[in-house]
């Protein structure tokens, strides 16, 4: 054996030199990581999602502050944590073609949640869908600052899709104003709001109520407090939705 890999005590105990102990750790940690995500992963649902229904608890989550829009008496409240950024957030929403394709290629059968939410239950008074943030791909920091300083001139949910339909430019400030411009937005309160940066807080706490919710990704939804997380098909959200209107 050579002298880089191990030396011989005079009572014949082959000891090994510290660099390689080292090279042997590290090749078990990598072993254990790849083991890992290979588990993670294998376990993750059909969908492509890489998440799966959840049905856990109910949870009470404060609508406070956040973008909301349905009646206010409707039996249903759907709270949807999302970003930006996050693509999954994209094909969920139903406004960017991209990843709405992406998901129809993988299960022919698969349609937008949001959208189909919007036309079905929000236009017709039965849910009250509500708009928080979690964390989801790069953050999306620009986009939101924006879409919640537009929440104060009631334009949130017409710039939302918007910002989903434009993703690739979600971290650039200028072309989410000029998104916002484009809706008739009061650019100097737009302007004003950003600049007094009262929303930079939001991030956080909003983040924090979903880790504390359950959230582990975006988008993560709670159907009356039930979560179902990731892009999942519209029909997982219509049987949950029809479950909680029978009870109304």
């Amino acid at each position: 054996m050579s002298e880089e890999t191990a030396s011989a005590s005079e009572s014949g105990t082959i000891t090994i030199r510290k660099e390689n102990i080292w090279k042997y750790s590290t090749f078990i940690l990598v072993a254990i990581l790849v083991v890992g995500a290979f588990v993670f992963f294998t376990n993750s649902d059909s969908t492509g999602t890489g998440n799966v229904v959840r049905n856990g608890d109910t949870v009470s989550i404060e609508i406070g502050d956040a973008p909301v829009i349905g009646s206010e008496s409707a039996p249903v409240t759907i709270i949807e944590f999302s970003d930006f950024s996050c693509p999954y957030c994209a094909a969920a929403s139903g406004d960017n073609e991209q990843y709405v394709n992406s998901l129809k290629s993988r299960n022919p059968s698969w349609e937008p949640a949001v959208t189909n939410i919007m036309k079905d239950y929000v236009e017709t008074g039965k849910v009250k869908f509500v708009a928080k943030y979690s964390y989801g791909h790069s953050g999306g920091h620009p986009a939101q600052l924006v879409a919640w300083c537009l929440n104060e001139q009631d334009l949130y949910w017409e710039f939302s899709p918007l910002a989903f339909a434009n993703q690739n430019d979600v971290e650039d400030l200028a072309k989410m104003k000029a998104l916002a411009q484009g809706l008739g937005a009061d650019m100097t309160k737009l302007q004003s709001c950003l600049d007094s940066g009262k929303y930079e807080d939001q991030f956080d706490k909003e983040q924090a109520e979903g880790q504390a919710a359950g959230v582990q990704g975006t988008p993560a939804f709670f159907v009356n407090g039930k979560l179902i997380e990731g892009a999942q098909p519209y029909s997982v959200f219509k049987q949950a939705i029809d479950a909680e209107l029978a009870k109304a």
